[in-house]
């Protein structure tokens, strides 16, 4: 499953999840010049998976990734749209200057997890496959009120 998925990706000239994540927010109309997305990226040599791109991101190495991003040290922003599937993808707020903070948590498993996310995100998207239309619709939402 992995080579099928890997040998699609390379095919259709995606290089990780944030050209995922990119393509999500085009189809639904949503990727603007100011959006900075930081996730990972793969490598590609010969046609095959090579490995990640620089600097790649874990959940012990992202704080420190944003931190060094000049998008989040630098720029004052009105509203972030921080999505997560862990509890401690909200201290990469910490890094940017905003007014306002909508964040999104993408919780596996719910009847273990559900509380602590509940308590910590703006929202919780629970299940194996939540999709991504509520998160389109809050920031369109986002977008339309600026």
């Amino acid at each position: 499953y992995i080579t099928a998925c890997t040998k699609q990706w390379y095919q259709r000239r995606v290089r990780g999840i944030r050209d995922v994540i990119v393509k999500l927010l085009e189809r639904e109309r949503c990727m603007y010049d100011n959006i900075t997305i930081i996730a990972n990226n793969f490598k590609w040599e010969n046609d095959k998976f090579a490995g990640a791109e620089e600097p790649y991101i874990t959940a012990c190495t992202k704080l420190e990734v944003a931190k060094q991003n000049k998008y989040f040290s630098e720029v004052v922003r009105d509203n972030v749209l921080l999505l997560g599937d862990m509890v401690s993808d909200l201290a990469m707020g910490a890094c940017a200057q905003y007014k306002e903070m909508v964040s999104v948590g993408f919780c596996r498993d719910p009847e273990k997890d559900g509380d602590r996310y509940k308590e910590s995100f703006s929202v919780m998207m629970a299940g194996g496959n939540p999709g991504f239309e509520v998160p389109a619709k809050i920031l369109k939402d986002i977008v339309s009120s600026t």
